[in-house]
């Protein structure tokens, strides 16, 4: 592999900048920097943007673009198998005259012994070749159904037709099968056919409780295979602590599926703004989860999405978790008190005995359709 992980990684180390440094400043998600650095390159939805974090990530780190970029390619090369020529011993004359005289002999004895036979097994051999012609015909079309077991938060990776992904919940196992591949993708949830297109995503509640269980999206769709997000809408632990109190599932009704475009969806968020900070940017927008700490007594108000107000009083050593989906606002009387970390990345609303107001929100970039930025600022109360 020449090395290329450990290449982004040392240059990385040595500019003193950390993963999450290094995603704020080149607007590229985490995950996709820790799978350069660890030559995970699966992860990725297409190589054409494999190609183009690879160059963002190299000009970052003040490597050769071109350089990291065909160091890739190398790899890529390296991985076909090797032609057959490359990997036997070229003869030399003498041999190869040998080996010839050898042919021409047998052959000849076979000759003599069909004759001599009288071309007995002649039918027999004709069928043996009739079958290896039918099997070679067939064996294009044979493909061994591949079931794939979904117990991961989250998975991104290529599916082909004939896979089946099966989903366990609690008792019950929910199956989803690819039936093709090509300008859309069809498939199948509980044998019910659907069909998506690229820019779109499936949300499914299998057990009709009304709580979607997975996101299915699509990343890239190829002629042969689909790269696709497999994500959980609830955690497995939650699901757990509910169990006791959860409806038995509808077995007479089946799976409610909604579709959705994601232009649409797009469509609703703002222009990111000039102002406030930007906590992180991505190709994919996600929950925004905010884990506050306390130190000593604050009060604690915000608003989930469009829900209504919520209010706490935290004391020393309390910790709350706020999940939302597009955004959050969030007010403290003593901002100073809470130890902040949204998404995993530490930010600060205020000074000790300070009254301070942020919201928290995803936006959409100005000239990138793809790109998302999830960012603070202030609120007006």
């Amino acid at each position: 592999m020449n090395q290329l992980g450990p290449i982004f990684r040392e240059a990385r180390v040595r500019s003193g900048k950390t993963v999450e440094d290094a995603t704020k400043e080149t607007k590229i998600a985490k995950k996709y920097l820790i799978a350069i650095e660890n030559e995970n390159f699966d992860i990725f939805p297409g190589e054409t943007y494999l190609i183009g974090f690879l160059r963002n990530y190299a000009q970052f780190l003040n490597l050769d673009p071109d350089e990291m970029v065909q160091k890739y390619r190398d790899y890529k090369i390296q991985e076909q198998p090797a032609p057959i020529e490359q990997l036997t011993a070229r003869p030399r004359n003498t041999r190869r005259y040998v080996l010839l005289v050898f042919v021409v002999v047998i052959i000849i004895s076979a000759l003599l012994y069909v004759f001599t036979t009288g071309k007995k097994e002649a039918p027999e051999i004709a069928t043996k070749s009739e079958k290896a012609e039918d099997q070679k015909k067939e064996a294009p079309d044979q493909k061994k159904e591949d079931t794939i077991l979904f117990e991961e938060e989250e998975v991104i990776q290529d599916f082909h037709k004939g896979d089946i992904i099966e989903y366990p919940l609690q008792d019950e196992r929910f199956h989803i099968s690819i039936d093709g591949v090509g300008e859309r993708l069809n498939f199948s949830i509980q044998e019910i056919p659907f069909a998506l297109v690229s820019g779109e995503r499936v949300e499914i509640d299998f057990d009709r409780d009304g709580r979607k269980d997975l996101l299915l999206r699509i990343n890239h769709l190829g002629e042969e295979s689909v790269n696709l997000t497999l994500k959980k809408l609830y955690k497995s632990d939650i699901l757990s602590k509910e169990i006791t109190t959860k409806a038995p599932i509808e077995k007479e009704g089946p799976p409610e599926v909604v579709i959705i475009k994601e232009d649409d969806e797009l469509s609703t968020l703002a222009v990111a703004p000039e102002t406030g900070f930007n906590i992180l940017s991505g190709y994919e927008k996600t929950d925004i989860t905010v884990d506050i700490d306390t130190q000593s007594t604050s009060y604690l108000s915000y608003f989930v999405d469009k829900g209504n107000k919520e209010e706490s009083l935290l004391k020393s050593g309390d910790t709350l978790t706020i999940t939302a989906k597009d955004e959050l606002k969030i007010a403290s009387a003593n901002a100073g008190a809470l130890t902040i970390a949204v998404n995993k990345i530490p930010v600060t609303i205020g000074e000790k005995g300070e009254t301070a107001a942020k919201i928290i929100r995803w936006y959409r970039d100005a000239k990138n359709s793809n790109l998302y930025h999830l960012i603070i600022d202030d609120w007006s109360l």
